[in-house]
């Protein structure tokens, strides 16, 4: 995390990115023109754990302000403790709910639990990828750019096709485009599946879109970095 002088500094920016995302994410649904039924419990969940991100982005704050001990962290320290502040939130949002469907079976209550569990495991993959972004900030040398994955897409959607039978030629051949240029720029798995689990979920299903799925982006990351292998060698 360079250029931050306290660990505050950098889980109050993440912690206010996030907030933020998901009160972006209620008004979409919101403004959706779905029933309300589809959409209130989710944006209701959204908005309440935006307003717990909140109230933690002023403790933290306070708890760093004017404090003569607080020390400057290396880099690698603060990494780690972002994570394991993104974890603990995790494991906060699943304790609600736990406690949302102790001692009921009330279906609203049990899919509003469902919801915060949801949020929960995007956290947790929030933390995963700060894990992996820091390993790689230590590990990263510099490669020129590869141009071979830029003549691979259509090939590998192709293979692609077989994970996500149902799934349209058209939209998998975007998909693979776009998981190809974010990964040129560093994306790790983790990350690559929050944005997709973020941006493919259908709001009337309330199901993560196949194409989402960790495995399958996995499996996709495994064709590029074979069919760029291939290239370089034929090169």
């Amino acid at each position: 995390m360079p250029g931050y002088a306290d660990p505050a500094a950098v889980i109050v920016t993440k912690f206010r990115d996030l907030g933020a995302l998901l009160t972006r994410n209620a008004a979409l649904l919101e403004a959706s023109g779905l029933p309300g039924e589809v959409t209130a419990l989710r944006s209701m969940v959204y908005r309440d754990v935006a307003a717990q991100l909140a109230v933690l982005v002023e403790v933290e704050a306070e708890q760093a302000a004017g404090n003569p001990l607080v020390v400057p962290l290396r880099d690698g320290d603060v990494e780690a403790l972002v994570v394991r502040r993104f974890e603990r939130l995790a494991g906060q949002l699943t304790a609600n709910a736990r406690a949302l469907i102790k001692g009921t079976s009330e279906p609203v209550m049990r899919r509003r639990a469902r919801i915060y569990q949801d949020v929960a495991s995007q956290v947790r993959m929030l933390a995963r990828h700060e894990a992996d972004e820091a390993t790689a900030r230590r590990t990263r040398t510099q490669h020129p750019p590869s141009t071979v994955l830029a003549a691979v897409p259509n090939q590998v959607a192709q293979l692609a096709a077989t994970r996500a039978p149902h799934v349209r030629a058209a939209f998998l051949e975007k998909l693979v485009d776009a998981i190809a240029k974010r990964r040129r720029q560093g994306w790790s798995v983790a990350r690559l599946t929050l944005w997709l689990r973020t941006t493919l979920r259908d709001p009337q299903t309330d199901q993560v879109h196949p194409c989402a799925r960790k495995e399958f982006v996995r499996y996709v990351i495994g064709l590029l970095a074979g069919a760029t292998t291939a290239g370089r060698a034929v090169a």
